[in-house]
């Protein structure tokens, strides 16, 4: 410390005086717990006023700084004071000791900052001004911000226009202590007003260290007054946005009363839409001597359990109107209570269950509970007792009939395709101690169990028992029957230790009532199971093994089902193993081989299935019918898979509409596909490779070719991807009436985007002597047709030939010796609507090879008489061909013609026309060069 100073005295010291400026400065080794300081003082000082003026002084430490300027006097100091202190922490033990040494310690921490002045006398001083806390703490009590007018004096601490911050609450209050020199007595008065505005509570149960689920904006005027030995807190208050135990309201109030050890809650009332709860409560807290007890008279009206949602879960939400009324006094743990209870049009998801009324009644020793129910259809009865003392011993029976478990089927244990009703009889026995739970027993005797699942009605085969008692829950009995099924399940759960699990299935089981757990599955015919799960509940092993024979499965919009199914599915800890599993697929014979795998649980599961496939038919595209073999591979998850192998492929049918006419005229869209419903079909990928087998044929109506052909089919079910070619040999197809004989067929399919092969086609017919040649080219989206004939003939007395069976020439050799009907054309157009919306069904239906409605007798004589002839032709063998034509105005107008081709250049006919004549052709072609 340096003093630089002026100082005077007199004799023997009289008139004391010193002006000047002192310096301190902190030693450079502290001992532990010390605080260094420096301070610059300038002071004045005088004896003979007992005071002493201090001008820009201040002491500073590595936290904090006090800067004082003013007089400091024994009687009448006016010194004002800047204090700011960045963490109080360091500061907690000299702020302790000031509060007196009988009073326990706190730890105080945070940042302040005081502005004020020091009156009055050194040895009692008042302080005045504005103080301010920052991120302050007070013992357990925490605050974001604390601002307040102080006065602090040896007989009083006052806090006026007081604001109190944590997070978003906030309170305004004032505060008066009545203080005895600095401390503060047991029978010192106080005083307090709190005002709270849509103050949050979370903040509120923070600052108080509180953690109850519960939360809500308080508003509220609080007074406080009393003694610290006898305090008094009360108030109104008012609640918004109520949320608490899984139970939100709209609002609340009430009138809150603290005193002594008892606290009060009067008039109080939380409404939620139209439900209400009103009532009272006292609660007065545990002593040495007596135990803690409560005082409460409640009554609810109109509670919708929709809006309790610690009660709903996402696949089983409740519903219906909840009032009650109970009331109640005495120790917790000896309760005298009474009350009623009833629950009106309770729901389970969309079923109403009924209405249910209970009754409470509590003496102090002995509690009970009855509950009945009010149901259009079934009872659910049943009585609870509890003797309040000791180890609470619990005894209570629950019976049910006829009661409705379609909800429970379908939501719990997600089986929603119920095709029926569903319900039970039985009784339920409750016994134990409640202070033990491990010695609490349910045993479960139900005498009737039956439900309608996927149309098949099962039951119970004599009473199932299930019996819970020391945390484990045992099935002693149970054996369900129903059509093609009678299985029996047994075993034991256990809930304590490792959780150890032993359970059996075994039996025969309907496989319909695999579409529950897998809709888009259709499964036919009875299963024999026998199936163990050993293990943990953590870590379930289940092993066993399911027989099928003469089963059915159909999966979806998939093309094949499987019939005549039969072979064994054996599965242990980690994956089902297909062993010997054969079925018939679309007429031909499947061997299925494979493994599922389930290790990490059945959402992550993966399959690895192989398809040896025998002559084996599938529709696939629309339209299309492959008759098939070959070895194939399917590989996945249960959301998506990829189907890849080999297949041989026999024949391919085409069904109407979908022929090489349709192909010449394709669109640019994509291959039209079956649409589905099946997101895993939708996922699913193909990757197959097909070729044709020797001999193979391509065939649709009309038209039948031996091919050769190599293709790939890649992409998905609605967007298939055709790559490869087919080569067409031998073959003939009919097309407008002609027949032609296929000399060159090649059809390539390159375009990845869409369904449009490039053709490269020839094919010949004979129309009366004349031999035409037709060439298809380029993409079947813009084909390009080229035609010739032999003998050679202009082009369009060749398209002549090809629409209307007669030359250009011929025509107008026609139109010079008769007179044209002005009707003639339309009838030839008519004929040609008739004949192809008719003509295709009655081929299909009488195996016709053409049937055709003709104005005239096209080829076979006169055509003068222009009545409607109907046409039947039929290709008995490859050169044999009989034509029938009859006049629907007269059946003796009759014409038969039987065509025999010896080869390319001779055919014989014979013919007898409407006349009645017979005629034989001897008909020789002969080609010069």
């Amino acid at each position: 410390m340096a003093v630089d100073s002026v100082t005077t005295w007199d004799h023997e010291f009289k008139h004391f005086a010193s002006r000047g400026v002192t310096h301190w400065t902190s030693p450079v080794d502290l001992a532990q717990g010390e605080i260094p300081v420096t301070a610059q003082l300038e002071f004045d000082y005088s004896l003979d006023d007992a005071a002493a003026l201090l001008r820009r002084s201040e002491i500073v430490t590595p936290t904090s700084r006090l800067e004082l300027d003013g007089r400091l006097a024994a009687k009448n100091s006016d010194l004002a004071i800047n204090l700011e202190v960045g963490d109080l922490l360091p500061w907690d033990d000299f702020i302790n000791r000031l509060r007196g040494a009988d009073e326990e310690p706190r730890r105080i921490g945070g940042r302040a900052t005081w502005k004020g002045r020091m009156l009055g006398e050194l040895g009692g001083p008042t302080f005045v001004g504005h103080v301010r806390g920052f991120e302050a703490q007070y013992d357990n009590l925490f605050w974001d911000e604390v601002e307040s007018e102080l006065k602090y004096s040896p007989e009083e601490l006052k806090l006026e226009r007081t604001r109190v911050r944590r997070g978003r609450s906030s309170v305004e209050m004032n505060l008066r202590l009545e203080l005895d020199s600095w401390s503060y007595l047991p029978e010192s008065q106080w005083q307090m007003q709190v005002n709270a505005k849509r103050t949050p509570t979370d903040d509120l149960q923070a600052l108080f260290g509180w953690a109850y689920p519960a939360r809500a904006l308080l508003s509220g005027e609080f007074q406080g007054r009393g003694t610290r030995s006898d305090p008094e807190f009360a108030g109104p208050f008012q609640l918004e946005q109520v949320e608490g135990w899984g139970f939100r309201a709209d609002r609340g109030k009430g009138h809150f009363a603290l005193r002594n050890d008892e606290v009060r809650i009067a008039r109080a009332e939380i409404r939620q839409g139209t439900g209400r709860v009103t009532g009272d409560f006292l609660y007065r807290m545990a002593s040495e001597v007596t135990p803690a007890s409560v005082e409460f008279d409640l009554q609810g009206s109109t509670i919708a359990l929709e809006k309790i949602e610690r009660i709903q879960t996402a696949r089983l939400p409740l519903g219906g109107s909840l009032s009650f009324d109970v009331r109640g006094q005495g120790p917790l743990t000896s309760l005298e209570s009474e009350g009623t209870l009833r629950l009106e049009n309770f729901q389970v998801g969309d079923e109403v269950m009924g209405s249910f009324d209970a009754r409470l009644h509590s003496d102090g020793r002995r509690a009970q509970a009855e509950l009945k129910s009010t149901m259009a259809t079934g009872r659910l009865d049943g009585k609870l007792n509890l003797t309040l003392g000791g180890d609470y011993p619990l005894q209570g029976d629950l019976t049910v009939q006829d009661f409705d478990l379609d909800v429970f089927i379908k939501t719990e244990l997600r089986l929603k395709n119920m095709t029926g009703h569903s319900d039970v009889d039985g009784k339920f026995l409750l016994s134990g101690l409640l202070k033990k739970p491990e010695t609490i027993a349910i045993e479960a005797d139900i005498s009737q169990l039956k439900f309608d699942y996927q149309h098949v009605k099962l039951e119970n085969l004599g009473p199932l028992r299930l019996a819970y008692r020391g945390e484990e829950i045992r099935v002693e009995q149970a054996r369900i029957r129903g059509p093609e099924t009678n299985f029996e399940i047994a075993g034991f759960v256990r809930f304590t230790g490792t959780q150890p699990v032993n359970l059996r299935l075994s039996g025969a089981v309907n496989l319909q009532l695999l579409g529950g757990f897998l809709p888009a599955l259709e499964a036919r015919g009875a299963a024999g199971v026998n199936a163990s799960i050993e293990g943990t509940l953590a870590n379930p092993r289940i092993t066993g093994g399911v027989h099928v024979e003469n089963t059915s499965a159909n999966y979806g919009d998939f093309p094949a089902g499987l019939s005549k199914l039969r072979g064994d599915f054996v599965f242990d800890t980690s994956r089902l193993v297909f062993e010997n599993v054969t079925a018939e697929a679309g007429g031909g014979k499947v061997v299925l081989g494979g493994a599922l795998t389930y290790g990490e649980g059945f959402d992550a599961a993966r399959y690895d299935l192989t398809l040896q496939a025998t002559r084996v038919r599938v529709r696939y595209p629309e339209g299309m019918s492959w008759l098939a073999g070959g070895t194939v591979r399917l590989a996945g998850t249960m959301d998506a898979g990829v189907l890849s192998g080999r297949v041989q492929v026999e024949r391919l049918l085409l069904a109407e509409g979908v022929d090489l006419a349709s192909m010449m005229t394709a669109s640019r869209e994509g291959v039209r596909t079956p649409a589905t419903t099946s997101a895993y079909v939708r996922n699913l990928q193909f990757d197959l490779e097909a070729t044709s087998t020797p001999g193979a044929r391509l065939e649709w109506s009309g038209a039948r070719f031996e091919s050769e052909a190599s293709l790939r089919l890649r992409g998905t079910w609605e967007h298939p991807i055709f790559l490869g070619h087919i080569h067409m040999q031998n073959g003939e197809m009919s097309f407008r009436g002609n027949h032609y004989r296929l000399t060159r067929g090649d059809i390539n399919f390159a375009n990845p985007f869409r369904l449009d092969p490039v053709l490269n086609v020839e094919a010949t017919t004979t129309i009366r002597q004349y031999e035409i040649t037709l060439n298809f080219t380029g993409p079947a989206s813009r084909p390009v047709l080229g035609y010739r004939s032999d003998p050679p003939l202009p082009a369009t007395d060749i398209i002549a030939l090809l629409a209307l069976g007669r030359t250009g020439e011929e025509s107008e050799l026609r139109s010079s010796t008769q007179v044209q009907s002005p009707e003639m054309g339309a009838s030839t157009l008519l004929s040609e609507a008739i004949s192809s919306q008719v003509g295709g069904r009655i081929e299909k239906l009488f195996g016709v090879s053409r049937f055709r409605v003709d104005p005239f007798l096209a080829g076979t004589g006169s055509q003068q008489n222009a009545s409607a002839r109907v046409t039947i032709e039929q290709q008995v063998a490859h050169d044999l061909t009989i034509t029938y034509i009859t006049d629907v105005t007269s059946t003796q107008q009759q014409v038969i013609q039987v065509e025999y081709n010896v080869n390319k250049n001779v055919s014989i006919v014979a013919l007898r026309d409407q006349n009645g004549t017979f005629g034989l052709d001897v008909k020789f072609k002969k080609r010069f060069k």
